[in-house]
């Protein structure tokens, strides 16, 4: 782990990488990533100028595309709207591309455990201001952001409590992100499997020719991604509050995300384009 380096300082390097490759692909968080990090996450929608550059980068004939996020995979679909070939909920549990799709075996069948755990959870934890217990299927999200800040760490430690017992029996595993706990399946599966799974996919019946790989996410969730790509491929992370993480390069903001994302979009093989060129002067 090592502070990662401001990308538009990088900017050209990044890009000669990416042409140096027959293809790329790229691979995005959704919250915090493509879009704010919001109270609500049911509010949490593309921006007309992100749904743009991810149309243009979508068609371009040397980019494949997929989001990758923690919300159900059913959700996704319906924030993405059919704009995105390859999606991943549940961060990987479950995935959908052209011709393929994936769900978990072990998680599948923890199902009726989860939804037990999630009903406790919810009678425990109604009186609590600001929580919301929400059972994904495969995995369960305890958030918190709405909880007054004073009061948040009593307010997670008393979810850890309450889940203690379940994980114990060592069917679950517990993650921490922004303003949520999560409870996950203990199965040897994370965002950096999922992300070996969709490039396997993406490459089709050219394994030949590999890719250069890009991640791009805000959470802590995200590093298992960043570290899958680190050897060969370049992780880039969203936000300015993380002094290490296993990425190569940093952006501050989701605006920032959708100006790189509009360069990549204007590459062209084997030149760069003018608009990158211009961002370095």
């Amino acid at each position: 782990m090592t502070q990662p380096l401001l990308l538009w300082q990088h900017l050209g390097a990044v890009l000669q990488r990416c042409v140096t490759h027959a293809w790329c692909a790229v691979l995005l968080d959704y919250d915090g990533t493509l879009t704010p990090l919001v109270a609500d996450p049911a509010t949490a929608c593309l921006s007309p100028a992100m749904r743009q550059v991810l149309t243009l980068l979508v068609q371009h004939p040397h980019f494949q595309v997929a989001i990758m996020s923690g919300r159900t995979l059913a959700d996704l679909q319906a924030h993405v709207d059919g704009q995105v070939p390859y999606l991943a909920g549940n961060h990987g549990l479950e995935m959908v591309g052209p011709q393929a799709r994936y769900c978990h075996p072990a998680a599948r069948h923890l199902r009726p455990e989860l939804a037990a755990l999630a009903q406790s959870l919810h009678h425990h934890l109604r009186a609590r201001a600001g929580v919301w217990v929400e059972d994904k299927g495969l995995t369960l999200t305890v958030h918190v952001r709405e909880v007054p800040p004073a009061c948040r760490r009593v307010v997670q430690e008393q979810i850890v409590h309450l889940l203690r017992p379940a994980l114990e029996t060592r069917q679950f595993a517990l993650r921490t992100g922004t303003a949520v706990l999560e409870v996950r399946p203990r199965v040897q599966w994370d965002k950096g499997e999922a992300v070996r799974w969709l490039v396997e996919r993406m490459c089709g019946d050219q394994q030949a020719t590999r890719p250069l790989v890009i991640y791009m996410g805000d959470d802590e969730t995200d590093e298992d991604a960043f570290r899958a790509v680190r050897r060969e491929g370049l992780g880039i992370v969203v936000g300015e509050d993380r002094l290490f993480s296993a990425a190569h390069y940093a952006v501050a903001s989701v605006e920032q995300t959708a100006q790189f994302l509009a360069v990549l979009s204007g590459l062209t093989w084997p030149h760069l384009p003018r608009v990158a060129h211009a961002m370095l002067a």
